[in-house]
């Protein structure tokens, strides 16, 4: 059964690994790092999780930032790690899609910017999408594994880029970007009463603050927007494969029904599901002595029969790979090396995850 992981691995540009909290996507996201790397392919893991599991379950700690660190491990190919920083990635972005130096310093340092790069909703969506999109474009790699956080807002920032596109072409923004053009002293009376009922709304000071920054972020709109289409299409692509990981408890099967009838919703293809942390199957001579050891394999293994049976008929492609629960948390690369065995069929040694 874990074979069928090989093609995702082999042929994917990107992997989006999503599931609830518990069930080890984080290590799961990693362990599929190291068996890419181990064919050879130049992989960097991408946490958009604001929590350090990425971090704690490969045991660097603080190391892992949002510039990608290399992770020494013994194969053919590479494995890099990365942590989503907010605010560097944004600052980055306006950097690389300003006309030159001087402007991106107008905009990095306008007080209207810094709060609305902290605050806006949605901006951590429309920044995973961005360090995606760069990743994804990175000549070091080949592979770009996304590790989404365990809640459902997790496939958030695959709608984000279509939103931010939405958002930069609204009318409202483009009589804002136009104030900050000087646009206003071309159109005159007919816009004018349009910014002072914006203003009303949100006070003449922050609209002052907002056409402040947009007179410096003019021209910018274009490749943001741009770009956040460029990273729409990616995500919805062939080279784009998705992963729901789920183990065998009632909370964790309703969540991963519930992935499974998002990513159908939003006419993304399901390419695999990870049944993780599956107790190990017993044999009859063991149910004598250790009935409820028995009993919990076989509830485990109808719970997953289930969720299988129903996945298939909304994705009847969909591969499946799974991986037995260890007695101990992974945080360290033997662990991810263990369950990276499992999910790739190279050994029998379990390995799987609470992290």
């Amino acid at each position: 059964m874990n074979g069928a992981l090989d093609p995702v691995i082999a042929k994917s540009r990107v992997v989006v690994t999503c599931g609830t909290g518990g069930v080890g996507k984080t290590s799961c996201a990693a362990a599929l790092g190291l068996v890419a790397a181990r064919r050879g392919r130049r992989v960097v893991v991408l946490t958009i999780d604001p929590a350090k599991r990425l971090a704690d379950a490969i045991g660097l700690g603080d190391a892992v930032a949002n510039e990608p660190v290399r992770v020494p491990c013994d194969a053919p190919g590479e494995l890099w790690v990365a942590m989503l920083d907010v605010q560097a990635t944004f600052d980055s972005l306006v950097v690389s899609t300003s006309s030159n130096e001087e402007q991106a310093q107008r905009v990095l340092s306008n007080p209207f910017y810094r709060g609305l790069s902290q605050s806006l909703s949605g901006t951590r969506d429309y920044m995973a999408a961005e360090r995606l999109h760069s990743l994804a474009n990175d000549g070091r790699f080949d592979l770009v594994i996304v590790d989404t956080p365990p809640t459902r807002s997790a496939l958030d920032f695959l709608e984000s880029p279509e939103k931010l596109a939405r958002f930069l072409q609204h009318p409202i923004v483009k009589v804002l970007i136009a104030q900050g053009r000087g646009g206003l002293r071309i159109a005159g009376a007919a816009i004018q009463p349009v910014v002072k009922a914006i203003g009303r709304v949100i006070g003449n000071d922050a609209l002052a603050g907002a056409i402040g920054f947009l007179q410096a972020f003019s021209g910018m709109e274009t490749e943001f927007s741009k770009r956040a289409l460029s990273v729409a299409r990616l995500l919805r692509s062939d080279d784009t494969s998705f992963i729901v990981v789920a183990s065998p408890s009632a909370d964790a099967i309703v969540e991963a029904d519930w992935f499974v009838s998002e990513l159908h919703r939003l006419s993304i293809d399901l390419r695999c599901i990870i049944e993780n942390r599956v107790p190990p199957a017993f044999g009859d001579s063991v149910s004598t002595y250790f009935p409820s050891l028995v009993a919990e394999s076989r509830s485990a293994e109808s719970v997953l029969q289930g969720f299988r049976e129903r996945t298939d008929k909304v994705f009847p492609a969909v591969a499946h790979a799974r991986a037995t629960e260890s007695p101990a948390d992974i945080h360290d690369m033997t662990g991810i090396s263990r369950l990276a065995d499992q999910l790739s069929d190279q050994g029998q040694v379990t390995g799987s995850t609470r992290k």
